[in-house]
């Protein structure tokens, strides 16, 4: 395939991830000159607000205009993918804010940090654009590399570093498995680009769907690693919890987004195409996405651990989304949102409540928080009732949401797993709020204040209510996202 023309490479396209990766260079440079990464913060929440201007001026023009395309169909400006990246960067300036005191705190501060989640965050947004299996893997590398390191950064903490080498060789492992399956993808269809391989699957007389099935199931296992679906999810319970936990809260929401943004466009304009096995393999992972991730936290004495798979639960139900196709493509941006509230929410109390080795996140930390910190406990309450799909918030909502398009698709019994798993769900997110409420401390513990955290925190309480209590204007944004790949 001959490389398309100058004229199809339009810029203006990759404006919001040019204006993150150029941030992330000037906080690069700025690195070589300071001690410490507060100024690479500003920097940062800086460049964060400005890509998001330049990715709206795009949203509107092609609400109207319609997708767009550069570098020959590689590269996908569509509503769903800039909705999306809304979603991305607002879960990257929300991991600044937290990172912001944290850092300070325990003894992290340095200025690689903040370049470091810039180029994650361009990267995750590169993901979401993709339109051919190469400029996803790039997106995947430059992603994840740099996250790698932040999952080590606590120097000389056995479990931080564990925690960071476990991620590198399980994704480099994963990593593989998706190079694989896009190397038998282009020995079956000759070709990396989505819509190439679609009209090569569509063609009359194709003759390889076999091993063009083989390839879209390695591929969806790489993708399955990152958005944590079982049983690709073993990482993220030692990695979540060895992590700094500004770490997690970045990872929990960006890459995640950046996983099933890349997995929805594929799971709707390719696998269709392919043998019917593949999809019923996936709808088999779902469930065991939603038992496993649910029973699993229900065992957990710690919250951070129990967040961990409480992220391997909701896995499952933006999974029962991707089942749905292009139909499910507006409930998967609006989970995703929802869920970038509640979840740095969460993780932001569980920093302030932890000491600053981050140690002490057991249910005991939080025995009395109603009293000592009642504000705290209250906005903690909020996200512990959002993730448990408690009305009126947007868990509920996005709940809703995932198991209507996944009944309209005929999968019935696994949007009955998940409504049986969510009342599972409410007995481990239940038992954190009796916790603040009704049990008494055995000693008074100090919680950390971080003014920049509470910012945090507080965005993101008033983002659950108001996702739950006025769902229209996100869901009217993104119902217009049914310009996938296929319809371009």
């Amino acid at each position: 395939m001959s490389f398309p023309p100058a004229l199809d490479i339009h810029w203006a396209n990759l404006t919001p991830e040019l204006a993150l990766l150029i941030t992330a260079a000037i906080t690069t440079l700025f690195a070589l000159f300071q001690r410490n990464s507060r100024s690479s913060a500003w920097l940062g929440l800086i460049g964060a607000a400005v890509a998001a201007a330049l990715n709206a001026n795009l949203f509107v023009q092609h609400r109207v205009s319609g997708a767009s395309s550069s570098f020959g169909l590689r590269f996908i400006a569509d509503t769903p993918g800039l909705a999306l990246n809304f979603v991305i960067l607002l879960g990257t300036a929300l991991a600044i804010l937290v990172s912001y005191d944290y850092l300070k705190r325990s003894d992290l501060d340095h200025p690689e940090y903040y370049p470091l989640i810039l180029y994650s965050a361009t990267g995750a947004m590169i993901m979401v654009a993709a339109g051919d299996l190469v400029t996803l893997l790039l997106g995947l590398e430059i992603m994840s590399l740099p996250v790698y390191v932040l999952a080590a950064w606590r120097q000389g903490a056995r479990q931080s570093e564990e925690a960071g080498m476990k991620y590198f060789l399980l994704g480099a492992f994963g990593s593989a498995i998706l190079i694989y399956g896009a190397a038998l993808t282009y020995g079956a269809t000759g070709s990396f680009v989505y819509a190439d391989i679609i009209a090569a699957l569509q063609a009359s007389g194709f003759a390889a769907p076999l091993l063009a099935t083989l390839g879209g199931a390695l591929v969806l296992s790489g993708l399955a690693f990152k958005a944590a679906i079982a049983p690709f999810h073993q990482w993220a319970p030692d990695v979540y919890t060895g992590a700094p936990t500004s770490v997690t809260t970045f990872m929990s929401v960006v890459v995640k987004t950046a996983a099933f943004a890349a997995l929805i466009r594929i799971a709707s304009t390719i696998y269709p195409g392919m043998e019917p096995w593949l999809m019923t393999t996936l709808a088999v992972l779902v469930g065991l996405t939603l038992v496993v991730g649910n029973l699993a936290a229900l065992l957990q004495t710690g919250v951070k651990r129990m967040l961990a798979y409480s992220a391997v639960a909701h896995a499952g139900y933006l999974g029962l989304a991707v089942l749905a196709g292009a139909s499910g493509v507006r409930a998967v941006a609006w989970y995703l949102a929802a869920y970038t509230f509640m979840n740095v929410g969460a993780f932001a109390v569980l920093m302030l409540v932890s000491d600053a080795n981050d140690h002490g996140d057991e249910l005991e930390r939080f025995a009395g928080l109603g009293r000592r910190r009642p504000g705290l406990a209250f906005a903690m309450t909020l996200f512990m009732l959002s993730l448990g799909g408690i009305p009126p918030l947007a868990g509920f909502t996005g709940k809703i949401l995932v198991f209507q398009a996944a009944i309209a698709s005929g999968y019935t019994v696994l949007a009955v797993i998940g409504i049986l798993t969510s009342v599972v769900a409410l007995v481990y997110y239940f038992r954190v709020v009796t916790y603040m409420y009704f049990r008494e401390p055995e000693s008074e513990l100090p919680a950390y204040h971080s003014p920049a955290a509470q910012v945090a925190i507080w965005a993101a309480a008033l983002g659950t209510v108001l996702l739950g209590v006025f769902p229209g204007w996100w869901y009217g944004l993104v119902s217009s996202g049914q310009q996938l790949l296929a319809r371009i």
